[in-house]
């Protein structure tokens, strides 16, 4: 069961970074570089789980491998420790002015076709909150 929460957790943060890179790239927006890193994070933490999950009822219980998961798992710990703090702009309320992984501006300004600030901050906010239960 706590896998699949980290795999729903990690499928929710790699989906909406996707979505932010691809609309980035579509509209020859710049995207800082941690937005990539978060993009790689998760996308490690969902092959790790989905792996975890499947591996689950053939390994449990040996002690290597139960070493293995241990170190893996603090590992992600910290990495979502990252994802996190990188998401800190969507603990506000989505109000006034907003840092998204996509620009800054006044929440209701929409830039080049893109959704609104706040509606790109409220996604912020979803991988903020899934990144803290995947801990």
């Amino acid at each position: 069961l706590i896998r699949g929460v980290q795999f729903g957790c990690c499928a929710v943060g790699l989906a909406l970074y996707s979505y932010f890179l691809a609309i980035a790239t579509r509209h020859d927006v710049s995207f800082p570089t941690w937005v990539r890193a978060v993009e790689g994070i998760t996308g490690v933490g969902v092959l790790y789980t989905l792996i975890g999950v499947l591996l689950l009822c053939c390994l449990a219980g040996h002690p290597f491998m139960s070493f293995i998961a241990i170190v893996l798992d603090v590992a992600f710990v910290g990495a979502f420790i990252y994802v996190a703090q990188a998401n800190r702009g969507g603990a506000s309320d989505c109000s006034g002015r907003v840092d998204t992984p996509l620009g800054s501006g006044d929440a209701n300004e929409s830039v080049n076709d893109l959704p609104s600030f706040r509606n790109i901050c409220k996604m912020q906010t979803a991988v903020f909150s899934v990144s803290l239960v995947a801990m």
